[in-house]
């Protein structure tokens, strides 16, 4: 006889965005018809998760109209350790974005507000350290509202962690910086290149594809870029959808965007409609192939799993949970947390 099998349960942690008790780091656990939430830190509007790449430690922005701060945990077996909290900037308000170096040596904070980049040393215990190094972008666009100057709004960190590459949505640009170490020691962060993108675009996120073009969402201009760092841009609506945007907005405002398994689609999500969208990318110029309804308000980040994608849905407390089937959504189950805004697997 064989036994019976206990079933696999799938480990996330969530960013839950608001300002009042319960919310900040969350842990949510999967299996089968159970899902199981549990506080393990609590913080006021977290943004952006990022996990050391060895450690049990995780990384956070926070803040929305409030003074943001970069925050780092460290997760033990019955408890959570503050190892880091401390401002992001002196004049910040909003920071969106935080990427760790896959050599474990520093992080880096995109600061929407207050246009910069913050890179803070990472110590052998993965505790950020010391005065940051903090890079000041200058720059605008010609939407008044969003671009009356430079806001970097997500930080890739790649050629192990030297060379780091930034959307600037209030610049129309996207950023390469390469940084410089002597020995452990970050010796400079210097802009090394700059692509622009057609004005007012607003580049929020991007997404390496597997023949090293990026496909970029367009959160000013409701578009999909598809191209090569430093050439000419392939310019794709967005979504299908027309009519009124029903909301927090009165427009739709395209968000994260990430690559299916077989890297054949990009997903993109649309907060103002709450769809999502797939283009396949194989082919030099994109194709919207489908659209499908998040199942959520405000679809916030997008998590890709061998055979799921996760749709975190801010405004309506739950995430969307798809199967894929080839690359493509299929059946969704609903995960409740409240106000998510960013979702990572995690073994805990």
């Amino acid at each position: 006889m064989t036994p019976p099998t206990t079933p696999e349960t799938a480990h996330y942690l969530v960013a839950s965005r608001g300002e009042t008790p319960g919310h900040g780091l969350v842990s949510v656990g999967v299996a089968e018809e159970v899902v199981g939430t549990r506080l393990l830190a609590p913080a006021d509007q977290l943004s952006c998760i990022a996990l050391h790449p060895t450690r049990r430690v995780v990384y956070a922005t926070a803040g929305r109209g409030t003074p943001g701060r970069l925050l780092a945990w460290r997760l033990d077996d019955d408890a959570t350790t503050v190892l880091t909290d401390v401002p992001s900037a002196d004049d910040e308000l909003e920071p969106c974005h935080v990427a760790v170096d896959p050599r474990a040596r520093y992080v880096a904070v995109a600061n929407y507000t207050s246009s910069e980049i913050a890179l803070w040393r990472v110590d052998r215990h993965g505790r950020p350290t010391g005065p940051p190094v903090r890079v000041p972008l200058v720059g605008s666009g010609p939407d008044p509202q969003r671009q009356e100057a430079a806001h970097p709004h997500q930080i890739h960190l790649v050629d192990g962690g030297e060379r780091m590459v930034v959307t600037d949505l209030g610049a129309d640009l996207i950023r390469e910086f390469a940084v410089q170490f002597d020995g452990d020691v970050m010796s400079s962060v210097d802009e090394i290149a700059v692509t622009r993108v057609p004005a007012g675009t607003g580049p929020r996120h991007l997404v390496w594809l597997a023949d090293g073009r990026v496909a970029v969402s367009g959160e000013l201009t409701s578009t999909l870029l598809v191209g090569r760092l430093g050439g000419g841009w392939h310019v794709l609506e967005s979504t299908r959808e027309r009519g009124v945007v029903t909301g927090r907005t009165n427009r739709n405002y395209p968000g994260d965007i990430a690559l299916s398994p077989g890297g054949e689609y990009v997903y993109l999500a649309n907060r103002g409609y709450d769809t999502v969208s797939i283009f396949d990318v194989r082919a030099e110029v994109p194709v919207l192939v489908t659209e499908i309804h998040a199942t959520v308000a405000w679809p916030q980040h997008l998590l890709v799993e061998p055979d799921r994608l996760l749709v975190a849905g801010w405004d309506t407390s739950a995430i969307a949970r798809f199967t894929l089937v080839d690359g493509l959504p299929r059946d969704v189950r609903h995960l409740p947390v409240d106000s998510p805004g960013w979702i990572l697997r995690a073994s805990l």
